[in-house]
């Protein structure tokens, strides 16, 4: 009589089929990778972006206050009135004149924050902000800026968004020619003695950093 012998299976190792596993793993932690550096590389820009306006906002407030110490100094140790000083890289002799030792006893501010160094320079015009100071002239600085460095300078200076643009002249006008009364009527930051305003005029138009010079 044959007896018969249970079948049997035959048994895989036990570290079959685990390999997959740890591929796996790796897989997705490389996406996760890929994902955080392409989301990291965009941060970063935006980062380095926002750091650059507002380093150009601070330099450009600074050298504002450098124009006003100057003009400030004419005024009161050399018996300077308004409109009786020259404001002119070319002029740096009399004690009239603000880019002289003997005058302001400052630098010419650089344009390098400027919207395009090289193109874009500081200009002087003459025009009544309003509510600053009496209904006369005031004596101006302003330069184009990029937009973002004009926020941060309206952020830091006045804690405020930067006001909608408006046509408040045209600041290349000629030396001694003020800004009609109309058009700084349109002035979005009436009694601020410095800022950054969106100007729409026809010539000198985009957003331009200021700084009162001389109030009257």
């Amino acid at each position: 009589m044959t007896i018969m012998q249970p079948a049997t299976t035959v048994r895989l190792k036990s570290d079959a089929g685990i390999a997959i596993g740890p591929i796996l793993f790796i897989i997705a932690i490389l996406a996760i990778l890929a994902a955080a550096i392409a989301a990291g590389s965009g941060s970063f820009t935006a980062g380095t972006s926002s750091e650059s306006n507002r380093t150009k906002a601070s330099a450009l407030i600074q050298i504002g206050e450098n124009l006003k110490v100057g003009m400030d100094r004419m005024m009161m140790e050399n018996g300077i009135s308004y409109g009786s000083y020259t404001i002119n890289a070319s002029n740096t002799v009399n004690n009239n004149d603000l880019f002289s030792p003997l005058g302001g006893g400052i630098t010419i501010p650089s344009d390098a924050m400027s919207n395009t160094p090289g193109t874009d320079h500081w200009m002087y015009p003459t025009g009544a902000v309003p509510s600053l100071g009496t209904n006369s002239p005031e004596q101006l600085a302003v330069i184009k800026i990029g937009s973002g460095v004009c926020d941060e300078i309206n952020s830091k200076a006045n804690a405020m968004v930067t006001p909608a643009g408006a046509d408040v002249g045209d600041f290349s006008t000629a030396v001694g020619s003020d800004i009609p009364i109309g058009k700084m009527n349109a002035w979005p930051l009436p009694g601020k003695p410095l800022g950054c305003v969106n100007n729409t005029n026809g010539t000198t138009n985009g957003t331009f950093f200021y700084q009162a010079l001389y109030i009257q």
